[in-house]
């Protein structure tokens, strides 16, 4: 008795077909794959620095009365993070590092789990990036591997809206000065704001941690 099987065509059409429909969901698993990536790595960073901040605390001082940097260099910084936050954060090394597209060094963090953070301006603007080589070239990758955090527990600028933001608190995504009307109060700032000001970490945070659906930096 003959055993049937299948033909050649068969099996070519049949593998057309696998090949069809994978590179239709391809793509799609793959943008939901980085999604979680980011998702998770904002958190985690989010996480596990305003915890090193409270055991800061617990053992030195409320934040409102840490010294920060009066001069804005690399060594000024490192100091300063060397004296409150060096031994509660889990850390591969730390360091100064070259920024070629910014002709300047900056002190950075390089995290246990492969990501880096640039602190800037006095120890206040954390530059995080989920891999530390992204750092190099910050804002070409900012709202998709790179975001920008803030670290103000005394804010003392002109925007007093902002000290809800920041005052007594650790680190968190940055805004900066939102619309204000005509009297300097305070009036709703909107996802596209935040999106046309490119402070994407806050976008992220007031949607749960989840990046909207009309997020508009691709990723």
């Amino acid at each position: 008795m003959l055993k049937k099987g299948f033909t050649l065509s068969e099996v070519l059409i049949t593998l057309g077909i696998v090949g069809i429909i994978a590179a239709m969901t391809l793509p799609a698993l793959l943008a939901k794959h980085r999604k979680v990536v980011i998702e998770t790595s904002l958190k985690k960073f989010y996480t596990i620095t305003n915890q090193a901040i409270l055991r800061s605390v617990v053992d030195n001082e409320p934040t409102q009365y840490w010294e920060f940097p009066d001069e804005n260099t690399p060594e000024n910084v490192e100091a300063f993070y060397n004296r409150y936050l060096k031994k509660y954060l889990n850390t591969h090394k730390t360091g100064v590092m070259d920024y070629d597209t910014l002709t300047t060094t900056k002190f950075t963090i390089y995290l246990a789990d492969g990501s880096g953070v640039r602190i800037g301006h006095k120890g206040h603007d954390w530059y995080y990036c989920i891999k530390v080589k992204y750092l190099n070239d910050w804002k070409k990758y900012n709202g998709s591997k790179c975001f920008l955090f803030g670290f103000y527990p005394t804010w003392s600028g002109q925007q007093s809206h902002l000290i809800s933001t920041y005052v007594n608190k650790g680190i968190e995504p940055y805004v900066g000065s939102m619309k204000t009307d005509e009297d300097g109060n305070r009036v709703e700032t909107t996802m596209d704001d935040l999106y046309t000001s490119e402070w994407y970490a806050k976008a992220i945070q007031l949607n749960n941690w989840t990046i909207p659906d009309d997020y508009p930096v691709r990723y």
